[in-house]
């Protein structure tokens, strides 16, 4: 059975129109097909081999067996995530998928310029 999946175009007047657009499934690439990746608390930032070196062999061999592991937060343990399929979008309706894809870039435009304002405290 074919999965629909649906995304929202805001308009200008503030109306919404729901879309179905092309797509299909793709591995996870927070998981990589994995289903779980290591807790972003223990690694969000990433462990130099110097603080893997401090924190010791013990620990190591736990992070490297999954011991640290959760459930992927992008696919919630499914292995894939569902892509829109651009280039088949932009050729059946391309007005559609044009203005989505620029709501998606000022979406992303706006929160990077909220991000941008928390690091400096506001």
């Amino acid at each position: 059975m074919k999965e629909q999946h649906t995304v929202t175009l805001y308009t200008d007047d503030d109306d919404e129109i729901i879309l179905q657009p092309p797509g299909c499934f793709e591995v996870c690439w927070r998981c990589r097909g994995e289903g779980r990746h290591c807790n972003p608390a223990i690694d969000g930032n990433g462990i130099t081999s110097s603080e893997m070196e401090e924190l010791g062999d013990e620990f190591r061999e736990d992070y490297l067996r999954g011991v640290y592991d959760v459930p992927c937060e992008v696919c919630g343990g499914r292995r894939v995530t569902w892509e829109i399929d651009w280039n088949r979008w932009l050729a059946v309706d391309p007005e559609h998928a044009a203005a989505y894809r620029r709501q998606l870039e000022l979406d992303a435009e706006c929160e990077a310029m909220s991000r941008a304002e928390r690091m400096m405290g506001a």
